[in-house]
């Protein structure tokens, strides 16, 4: 089983304004293992938020994870 720990955030400034994503990726050690940031050009924070937990789970499959743990401060 390979687990994997992500840590997701969206940000506009401006609602719709400026967006960007982040995403941290921890192996199952607590090791980081791949850092993304990614200016995603106009959008609202939600549509920003949306973005990076799909753009995370993109990566988890990428790494062939069976096991994701997600954090994020998005109450959506």
């Amino acid at each position: 089983m390979k687990k994997i720990t992500l840590y997701i955030d969206g940000s506009a400034k401006g609602n719709p304004g400026k967006a960007a994503i982040g995403i941290v990726i921890y192996n199952q050690k607590g090791v980081s293992i791949k850092k993304v940031s990614k200016y995603i050009g106009i959008a609202t924070n939600n549509v920003a938020e949306y973005l990076a937990f799909i753009y995370g789970l993109q990566e988890a499959l990428m790494l062939k994870a069976n096991n994701v743990c997600l954090y994020t401060d998005s109450e959506l």
